[in-house]
């Protein structure tokens, strides 16, 4: 899974969040590494709404994202972790 995913969950769940995606994106990282054996996979990818998409910014949804690998397990634990951002 992707970083675009996650920071896509927090925008539409809280749209109040004021940390850009690059803050986002090293919290992901840092909790997927130390809570869910993350690894990461590939980084700067384009994601699949494009760089041309309305809504893209620091503070909106990223244009490039970073693919992990991680304990699937841990999904729920990260859900609530997101939620906290």
């Amino acid at each position: 899974m992707g970083n675009d995913e996650f920071i896509l969950y927090i925008r539409k769940q809280n749209q109040k969040c004021e940390l850009t995606n690059d803050r986002l994106g090293r919290l992901i990282w840092e909790w997927l590494r130390d809570q869910a054996h993350g690894k990461e996979l590939e980084n700067n990818i384009d994601c699949l709404w494009g760089k041309d998409a309305a809504n893209i910014g620091e503070k909106g949804l990223p244009y490039k994202a970073t693919q992990f690998e991680f304990d699937k397990d841990k999904l729920p634990s990260l859900y609530d972790y997101l939620n906290t951002l």
